[in-house]
């Protein structure tokens, strides 16, 4: 009788390995489905009790790395999204540049006046149909996820700001709704009580089914900067420290990159990746 290992997750719980949630992201990755079911064969023969998430993710990684750096890189994107922290702001403006590859125009960090009090909104995103506030969570771990108390004072935050008027573009516009942000999860009561309610929009890395962070980010090919596996964490942090997050942005500053003193060969296999994982197929 074959025993399914216990693996260790980011927080210290231990869970039954399945199989099945590490092949459905490597098929999110866009892995061959032949490739990804190899990697799963191998990881199910040298899986040990005790392994971690992480460990186990490295695993996958290197061996998808071996056949195809494109869908290693897409495979490491919800882990790369991490090394935008330690603080929320870059993720902010990550999010922001989603929605303006969206059509949207955006502004982050502003006050916005509401029936009863004023508000700092994270994300002000708005086209000729909508206006929506943002409130935009990040979290240093995988294991961290937003839950009922987050979303319920999300909620009366934007019960007091929808409806309201703001001048934006020399037009006076209506706040149409709300959307809470967040790069990792959210728990199952706070998904419950959100679409009980159903007066505001709630996305993380997996939720919805359709227009989650994950599926924005395929759509507008709005890969954080971090993704790229050559650039050292000083030369991410010194990147974010210039404003600069996604690495479609990143492709045409070669010059910045040159005064942060990354050599021209660097730059050269950078652009390459960007070519390779950023530029729509």
């Amino acid at each position: 009788m074959t025993t399914v290992p216990r693996i260790t997750k980011a927080d210290g719980t231990k869970e039954y390995f399945e199989s099945d949630k590490l092949l459905d992201s490597l098929l999110r990755a866009k892995a061959d489905r032949k490739f990804a079911e190899d990697i799963v064969d191998k990881i199910n023969k040298e899986i040990r009790d005790g392994m971690t998430t992480s460990q186990i993710y490295e695993r996958a990684f290197d061996l998808l790395n071996s056949k195809s750096k494109k869908t290693a890189m897409k495979y490491s994107v919800r882990r790369s999204i991490l090394n935008l922290g330690p603080t929320g702001f870059p993720f902010e403006k990550y999010v922001s540049e989603i929605f303006k590859a969206k059509g949207y125009e955006t502004r982050t960090g502003q006050i916005v006046q509401g029936k009863c009090i004023e508000h700092e909104v994270d994300m002000l995103a708005w086209n000729d149909k909508e206006v929506i506030v943002s409130e935009i969570k990040f979290h240093n771990e995988l294991s961290a996820k937003s839950d009922t108390k987050v979303a319920l004072y999300v909620k009366s935050r934007f019960d007091d700001l929808v409806g309201q008027k703001i001048k934006l573009a020399g037009k006076e516009r209506e706040i149409k709704k709300g959307i809470l942000i967040t790069n990792t999860k959210f728990t199952d009561n706070a998904k419950e009580y959100a679409e009980c309610v159903g007066t505001f929009k709630m996305i993380s890395w997996d939720y919805p089914k359709s227009e989650n962070l994950f599926d924005l980010i395929e759509e507008t090919q709005m890969h954080p900067v971090t993704v790229i596996p050559i650039l050292t964490k000083k030369n991410q942090q010194d990147l974010i420290n210039n404003g600069i997050v996604n690495c479609m942005s990143l492709k045409d500053k070669r010059a910045a990159m040159k005064a942060l003193g990354i050599p021209d060969s660097k730059i050269d296999e950078i652009v390459q990746n960007i070519d390779n994982l950023c530029i729509p197929e």
